[in-house]
């Protein structure tokens, strides 16, 4: 920690404190997430052990960047990032900043690009989520929150915990437990982080809980069946009263999202669809002609980051 002062703390999670730190030597400013300290029996978080190995190996434009990391002297470790000024969550809860079609386009075109990268190197991230995503003050978004990101060679007997994802962001597969799904499940997180940018609130809120949640998805996208999701039988939870009884039919996308473009709605239902199977891969997103349609992306150094300066008297 002596190459760095800290200046004030952003955050706190489960395992670990966020600061905005600054390099004592250049005075440039970082984010430092300090990981809880474990015994000495134990030894180094392996959370951050694991990010510390992924980071290093995703380097792309729109994954936040790994600038140091070391452990102190009580065994935390603290991993030392690029500084980004602000949130996709702090950008959507400030209405006095207008989102257009175009600055949509342009947010959930960046965070493709990154689930791309994350997903041509086999790095599942399982906690998407507007939180995650920052932005450095040149409009570039920076994806972060990789505490829980895996390594995942494809290969569908592979075993993963449903204990991934937040809530509202959780496709229904691992909500009904499976343990073996895929980069789909990412999909399904940036789908409603889309849906999310043109509604300018949370999609899918379930009441807390997983099987509200389910609720919640099913009653929009319709009671999972043969014909719409093949698959959902052999899940564990297939049978257990989560099933809106009787069947419900879902609903049209177009009646949510009246002031969308046709596009827009076009490639949200090709990304929020049940079965992970048929949804579009973020490659795939990337070439939907919602993108090469026009207007095109508002350009990134355009975007609106931050409420403007009040007008002087």
């Amino acid at each position: 920690m002596e190459n760095y002062r800290i200046m004030k703390q952003l955050g706190q999670g489960v395992w670990s404190r966020t600061y905005m730190g600054q390099q004592k030597d250049t005075d440039q400013l970082v984010a430092m997430k300090k990981f809880k300290a474990n015994s000495c029996d134990e030894g180094v978080d392996f959370k951050a052990l694991r990010e510390i190995k992924l980071l290093s190996y995703l380097q792309h434009e729109h994954i936040i960047r790994l600038v140091d990391s070391f452990a102190t002297p009580d065994m935390a470790v603290v991993l030392v990032y690029e500084y980004a000024h602000t949130s996709l969550d702090q950008i959507l809860r400030n209405r006095d900043i207008p989102l257009s079609s175009p600055d949509i386009k342009q947010h959930i075109r960046m965070l493709l690009l990154a689930m791309d990268a994350c997903h041509e190197k086999q790095i599942l991230h399982r906690e998407l989520n507007p939180e995650n995503m920052f932005y450095l003050e040149d409009g570039t978004m920076k994806l972060r929150g990789f505490d829980l990101a895996r390594m995942h060679d494809g290969k569908p007997n592979t075993l993963l915990s449903p204990q991934a994802f937040a809530l509202w962001y959780k496709p229904p597969e691992v909500l009904m437990r499976s343990q073996h799904y895929s980069f789909s499940a990412d999909m399904w997180s940036v789908g409603c982080i889309f849906a999310e940018l043109m509604l300018r609130r949370p999609f899918l809120m379930g009441q807390f809980t997983e099987l509200s949640q389910l609720d919640k998805i099913f009653k929009v996208f319709g009671t999972p069946n043969e014909s719409n999701w093949p698959d959902y039988a052999i899940l564990p939870l297939a049978w257990h009263s989560t099933v809106p009884v009787p069947p419900v039919a879902a609903v049209s996308l177009d009646g949510i999202f009246t002031a969308a473009p046709n596009d827009a709605i076009s490639l949200l239902k090709s990304i929020l669809v049940l079965d992970p199977s048929n949804r579009l891969t973020a490659s795939q997103a990337l070439r939907h002609p919602y993108f090469s349609n026009e207007p095109p992306p508002t350009p990134k150094g355009n975007l609106i980051l931050s409420s403007p300066p009040p007008e002087a008297n």
